[in-house]
């Protein structure tokens, strides 16, 4: 029986993302290196799919992810358009291999979107030597008590 409420989801994401940090994986459609609070596009596309009646169990237990995963990781991790699409598409009943299929494409059109924006205003040079000047470099078989875990 799936959950009914907010709370049910909760509960079951909650044991999804601690099953998952313990076993050393990370949970899909979280993060993005630009939006760093909220992906603009996540609460758009889960309006689409309430409005077209497609939020189902997969994009349900998807945003209870994004509601508790803090409790586990200690910080807070946005729910990414990308993990939004992938679980709104296995609502649709979409097979995983179709959906890694989705993934791929829309990751590759986001790098020919950034490749264009790249061409129109360069910046990478910039970003790199702004890295590269502040970073700090260890051995590889030094632990660097500053990195996450």
């Amino acid at each position: 029986a799936l959950p009914g409420d907010d709370a049910g989801w909760d509960a079951l994401a909650l044991e999804a993302v601690r099953s998952a940090r313990s076993a050393g994986r990370l949970v899909p459609g979280l993060g993005h290196p630009v939006h760093k609070v909220e992906d603009p596009r996540t609460p758009v596309l889960i309006r689409i799919a309430e409005e077209e009646g497609l939020r189902g169990p997969h994009l349900r237990l998807f945003e209870a992810v994004g509601r508790v995963h803090d409790q586990v990781l200690g910080r807070r991790l946005p729910l990414n358009g990308a993990g939004v699409c992938g679980a709104a598409l296995a609502d649709l009943g979409l097979p995983v291999e179709l959906l890694r299929g989705f993934a791929l494409l829309a990751r590759a059109a986001g790098l020919l979107g950034q490749l264009a924006e790249e061409r129109r205003r360069p910046i990478g040079m910039d970003a790199y030597l702004a890295v590269d000047r502040n970073a700090v470099y260890v051995e590889p078989d030094q632990e660097d008590p500053a990195w996450p875990r």
